[in-house]
Formats: structure tokens, C-alpha cells, sequence
């Protein structure tokens, strides 16, 4: 019997868009890891009073978001005629890190 009810629960899922796995290549799938991680921490600024906080969150933005700017537009390149890999990386800010004449953040 309990077979009977999960046959068709592991079916309905399986059909299921939300629960489709995204097949991108292994790279885009790389950045899009460093990159959420990075987008998390830059949304997670603390007050400036809270000076051991505020060098956590700023040492973790350093080091997951240095370089994305660059990949970001070396992959839209590189898969530029995929429209799955080019609408999955358009969700992306093209520049989050400062340039050469922007000061940095303050450690």
C-alpha cells in the first residue's frame, strides 16, 4: 500500500520544474556559487560600531567577489549564443567590484 502512494508522489516531483536540476556547464555553475556567495555578504554590511563584524563581512567580500567582474564577462563571452547560460548570468550585477580610481573597502 505505502508503495502504491509513493509511486505517484515520486512521480509528480520528478515532473516538476521547481525540483529540475539546472544543467549548465561546470564553470557557470562555479561562478554562479562564488558569486551568490559574494551577493551574501554584500548584503550583509553590519553598522560601523560593530568593528569585528564589519572585518568579517569585509574580508569575506574580498575573497568571494575579487575577480567575479572579470569572469562574469569572460562567461557571457564564452557562452554567448547559449540563451540558458546568458539568461541564468544576466541575473548578475556587471560591476560589483570597485575600479582602480574607487577606493576599496575599509578594513
Amino acid at each position: 500500500m505505502k508503495t502504491l502512494v509513493l509511486v505517484p508522489a515520486l512521480l509528480l516531483f520528478s515532473l516538476s520544474p521547481v525540483f529540475a536540476v539546472e544543467k549548465l556547464p561546470n564553470d557557470v555553475r562555479q561562478f554562479i556559487a562564488q558569486r551568490d556567495a559574494c551577493d551574501h555578504f554584500r548584503g550583509e554590511l553590519p553598522d560601523p560600531e560593530e568593528v569585528e563584524r564589519m572585518r568579517e563581512v569585509t574580508g569575506q567580500i574580498e575573497k568571494r567577489c575579487r575577480g567575479t567582474d572579470r569572469r562574469l564577462r569572460s562567461l557571457k563571452k564564452k557562452y554567448g549564443s547559449d540563451a540558458k547560460v546568458k539568461k541564468r548570468l544576466n541575473v548578475y550585477d556587471g560591476q560589483i567590484e570597485p575600479r582602480d580610481n574607487q577606493p576599496k573597502l575599509a578594513r
